[in-house]
Parts: structure tokens; C-alpha cells; sequence
């Protein structure tokens, strides 16, 4: 009995340091900057990294299993094939990758063979980086000039500052108008925080520390759509807004400022494209059968029956500096699509032209 005891011991102890291992490699995986999916020899999924969720807008638990042509496009999985068949690695530098029927990202792909001690290959390493999602500055001072440098600069602020004056400027307006108590009770509401915002604004420019030692907040979508839509809503009337707000829906682990700056942006962007009398439609809701960084997700769409995006602009959208107005600077969608990578989001577009566009935004929720 006693060494039946002792052998149940050993085992569990062995079980546990076997967890310990794999989280460790779990967490090892998920800490990289780059999307990881390994496959065995047959091209079937055994492990998926979080990046490659953001990166790929795919779930690891719905892939794991399964055979890699369900998720990935035939390109990578031609790759993978020659991997297996040639025993080597091999690369590819310029894929285009679908996220959706009208959104597209170019990667660079990158599959290695596994080895057992025994030599003989038991499975795929498969790499996968976004080229597209370059940093801001880095590509001001590759291509710009010290005078381009500061005229970019001012842009970036003239659209930062630019939104919340707007809000302050729409408040104000309503004010002047026949409101009841509550809608002037909100007006006013408003307005402090858009005075807010542009102080946080100040204040990170005077101590540009400040935006790296940011701490996150629990941020209600639904508050932050609300006011948005109460400001337009009233001072566009040609134009028709409807919301669909899962009230059940979490907050969101960020920074209100910033995500508020997002939803500006976007909604702002449907209204632009409106000519004459339009709709837009506001929605949030539970995305339960998907999970990003582990977590299940909000879903925030805004749809529009706008002009829509020429298919050929629709994939430089959130590239810096592309703007199809006139009088556009062409970082509203680059900031907004920083911003939601940074809390581990993704932001996707879908468009046809004359149709309207449709802008959907995934969140991990706290």
C-alpha cells in the first residue's frame, strides 16, 4: 500500500511540474511579438499564440485541432506543405492574408521543421509578422525631413485637439437651443469632459512620461457611444442614428480618453461620407464563441449607407498620412487602430462603394 502511495505521489507531482512546464512555454509563446502556431506533421494546429489572434483576427480555441487550410490561406499552407516535403525552412516576404471579405493584411511567413531526438521532423513551427504595423515615428524619421517633422507634428496635434473642441463647440450650441433639464444637464456633462480630455491632451504633451506610465481604468463603451451619438445626433439632422447597446456588456480595461478619441473618430468618418439624408447604426454586443488574449470580447460596430471606400483605398486606410478628404490629415483611423492594438484589440473594415462601410472593433473585456 505504502508504495502504491508513493507512486500516486510521484505521479502527481510529475502532472504538476508537466502544467508548470507548458504554462511556462504557454506563456513563453504568448509574450512574443509575433503571431506562433505550431502544427504537427500532418499540418493540424496544436498551439496558437495570442498575437497570432490579434494578428490573424482568429481564435485559438476554435483552431486548435484543426487542419491549418481551415484558417490560414492557401499561400501559407502551400508553405507549409514544402517545409514538410523538402524537410527545410522556408519563407515567404509579401503574403496578403484576408481578415474579412473586404480587409487584407500583408505578412511575412516564415515555417521551420521540429526535430525529435530521433531526427525525424514531428511538426511545424509557423511564424507570422505583420508588415504593415510599423511605427509612426520611425517612419517620420526614415523619410521626413526636420521641417516635415514639425509640420507632421502640428498635424497630429490639430487633430487630436481638433475633436474635442467639437464636443465643447456642439454642447455649447445646444445649449442655446430648447432643451429639457436633463438634455442641458448633459450638455453641460459634456462639456466638462471634452474640457477634461484636452487637459489630459496638455498635460501629456508638457510630460510626455505620463502616457507611458498611463494606468488602465475600467471604461464603459456604452457611456462613451451615448454622448457621442446624443452630440451628432442632435446637430446633424439630416442624418438618421440608431443604436443597438448590449447593456449586459462589461467594461473595458483602458483609457477613456483615448478610446473615446477612437469612437470619435470613426463615427465622425461615417458622417463625412454621408451626402444628404443617411443612417448610421451604433451596436454593441457579447462576442462569446471567440476569445482574444484569452478573454471573450465586446464587438462595437458602426455602419453607415454612405458613399463607401474605393476597394482600392480600403486596405490603406489605417496607414499614417492616407486621407481620401481634402482636408484630411490622415491619422484619425492610424491613431485609432494604435490605440486598439495597444489594449489587444482589432479593428477591421468592410466596404463597397456606394453601398456605405461597416467598421467593427473587437475588445478583450475586463
Amino acid at each position: 500500500m505504502r508504495e502504491q502511495a508513493t507512486a500516486t505521489a510521484r505521479k502527481i507531482i510529475t502532472d504538476i511540474e508537466l502544467q508548470k512546464h507548458l504554462m511556462f512555454y504557454r506563456n513563453l509563446l504568448d509574450s512574443l511579438p509575433e503571431g506562433v502556431i505550431i502544427a504537427d506533421g500532418d499540418l493540424n494546429i496544436i498551439s496558437v499564440n495570442e498575437p497570432s489572434e490579434t494578428i490573424l483576427n482568429i481564435s485559438r480555441r476554435k483552431t486548435v485541432g484543426e487542419h491549418i487550410s481551415r484558417f490560414l490561406p492557401e499561400e501559407i499552407t502551400n508553405l507549409c506543405t514544402r517545409a514538410v516535403n523538402e524537410e527545410r525552412v522556408v519563407q515567404e516576404n509579401d503574403l496578403l492574408f484576408r481578415i474579412s471579405k473586404d480587409s487584407s493584411i500583408n505578412v511575412e511567413c516564415t515555417v521551420s521543421p521540429i526535430h525529435g531526438n530521433d531526427g525525424k521532423m514531428s511538426g511545424l513551427v509557423i511564424q507570422i509578422r505583420n508588415t504593415e504595423k510599423m511605427n509612426m515615428m520611425s517612419i517620420i524619421s526614415r523619410n521626413c525631413s526636420l521641417e516635415e517633422n514639425y509640420e507632421t507634428l502640428v498635424r497630429g496635434l490639430a487633430h487630436e485637439i481638433r475633436n474635442p473642441l467639437s464636443g465643447i463647440k456642439g454642447a455649447a450650441q445646444l445649449l442655446k437651443g430648447t432643451l429639457s433639464k436633463t438634455e442641458k444637464n448633459r450638455c453641460s456633462k459634456i462639456i466638462i469632459k471634452e474640457v477634461e480630455r484636452l487637459k489630459d491632451l496638455v498635460d501629456r504633451l508638457v510630460k510626455p512620461s505620463s502616457v507611458s506610465t498611463q494606468h488602465l481604468m475600467s471604461v464603459d463603451i456604452n457611456e462613451i457611444l451615448i454622448d457621442i451619438i446624443f452630440l451628432e445626433s442632435n446637430l446633424r439632422k439630416n442624418i438618421k442614428f440608431k443604436h443597438k447597446l448590449d447593456i449586459t456588456i462589461p467594461p473595458i480595461p483602458g483609457d477613456y480618453n483615448s478610446l473615446k478619441q477612437v469612437f470619435i473618430n470613426i463615427i465622425q468618418n461615417a458622417v463625412s461620407s454621408i451626402k444628404g439624408k443617411g443612417q448610421i447604426t451604433v451596436s454593441t454586443k457579447w462576442v462569446t464563441d471567440y476569445k482574444i488574449r484569452n478573454k471573450h470580447t465586446v464587438l462595437i460596430s458602426v455602419k453607415d449607407n454612405g458613399t463607401g471606400i474605393e476597394k482600392k483605398d480600403l486596405k490603406k486606410i489605417f496607414t499614417p498620412f492616407f486621407s481620401s478628404k481634402k482636408k484630411g490629415t490622415g491619422l484619425g483611423l492610424f491613431i485609432s487602430s494604435q490605440v486598439i492594438a495597444k489594449y489587444g484589440g482589432i479593428i477591421t473594415a468592410e466596404s463597397a462603394e456606394g453601398t456605405g462601410s461597416e467598421f467593427k472593433i473587437q475588445l478583450p473585456a475586463s
